[in-house]
């Protein structure tokens, strides 16, 4: 529970923010530094980021909220995901654990505002040797609309 809290910490406070002398490269309407020996792409929509070890991942959708609430969202993708410990912070964000579908322990992390929400899940998260790389990612996204 604690990872999970530090990388919601982590995500909010960093999500938006830019690197200095960072290069994100530029996925549709994404934007974001990819270290070595990881690779990203877009699976549809969604910005995906792996670590060539396969056990390692981040993948990002950033989308309308349309008439749903936030919460009606997060309550529905924590029953779509099979979802486990669905939690909200003080802010009104949400997360909740997940096994994802090649069987990894994973999280999900929910914000939103201004007509829009954002959906970031992990997985591999814990393996220390990734953490610089993950926060490094998690800090350089950006969407432009």
């Amino acid at each position: 529970m604690r990872t999970k809290k530090f990388f919601l910490a982590l995500m909010f406070v960093l999500i938006f923010a830019s690197i200095a002398g960072a290069k994100p490269q530029a996925f549709g309407n994404f934007r974001a530094e990819v270290p070595v020996g990881w690779t990203g792409g877009l699976q549809g929509s969604t910005l995906v980021i792996k670590h060539e070890n396969g056990n390692a991942s981040l993948a990002v959708a950033f989308n309308k909220m349309g008439e749903a609430s936030l919460t009606d969202i997060a309550e529905r993708l924590y029953i779509q995901m099979d979802g486990r410990d669905l939690e909200q912070d003080d802010d009104g964000d949400y997360s909740f654990s997940f096994m994802n579908s090649a069987g990894a322990e994973s999280i999900a992390l929910l914000t939103g505002g201004d007509g829009y929400y954002l959906v970031i899940s992990m997985s591999g998260f814990e393996d220390d040797a990734l953490q610089k790389d993950f926060e490094k990612i998690l800090d350089s996204i950006d969407w432009e609309d």
